[in-house]
């Protein structure tokens, strides 16, 4: 091979070299954001899953703790609390999420989900700090039946809004998980 064809040979070697090099330039910040894209959306699920579990937990001490048949000396704040605790306990693993509000309702619809122009319902607001102040309050303890078969269903409602660690995913998301069960039945 003579020198001429060998410098051509070489340069062409080159040529492509510098093509990669802008092909990984471009590549680079598609990855990256790829990448934190993936980590947003695995904390968000990951908060979904503790919000789900939060909710599911709410309602099943709400079925437990029933309504006035169960607690003749109870108030509904002191029942409503212990409740709000129990969800709060549970939702403190949730690791990109401020929780801003607790609700305990009364579904009127079968699926359950919470309809703020129907439903009775308990509002307890979050503050950052982890304070609780109540808001509406129209479904007290002595509407919660528990005698077979018309047991009340008791929803627990959790608002709450994501705050992406990465910055990739909208800020400000605000998202809801809710459970409902039947009160606890007291046989007569």
């Amino acid at each position: 091979m003579d020198r001429s064809s060998r410098l051509l040979h070489d340069g062409g070697h080159r040529q492509r070299g510098g093509q990669s090099l802008a092909e990984l330039a471009v590549a680079i910040p598609v990855i990256f954001f790829l990448l934190m894209g993936g980590f947003d959306a695995s904390m968000m699920i990951s908060d979904k899953v503790t919000s789900g579990s939060a909710v599911r937990q709410g309602a099943r001490l709400a079925a437990e703790l029933g309504g006035s048949q169960t607690n003749p000396n109870g108030t509904t704040a002191s029942v409503d609390q212990q409740i709000v605790r129990n969800v709060l306990a549970v939702a403190r693993g949730m690791t990109s999420a401020t929780i801003t509000e607790v609700d305990i309702y009364g579904p009127t619809k079968a699926n359950g989900i919470y309809d703020p122009g129907d439903d009775p319902v308990d509002q307890y607001f979050i503050s950052p700090g982890g304070g609780v102040t109540a808001g509406t309050a129209t479904f007290p303890i002595q509407n919660r039946q528990q005698t077979p078969p018309n047991e009340t269903s008791i929803g627990v409602r959790l608002v709450w809004q994501y705050h992406p660690p990465a910055g990739i995913f909208p800020q400000n998301m605000q998202l809801t998980d809710y459970a409902v069960m039947k009160a606890a039945p007291i046989l007569t």
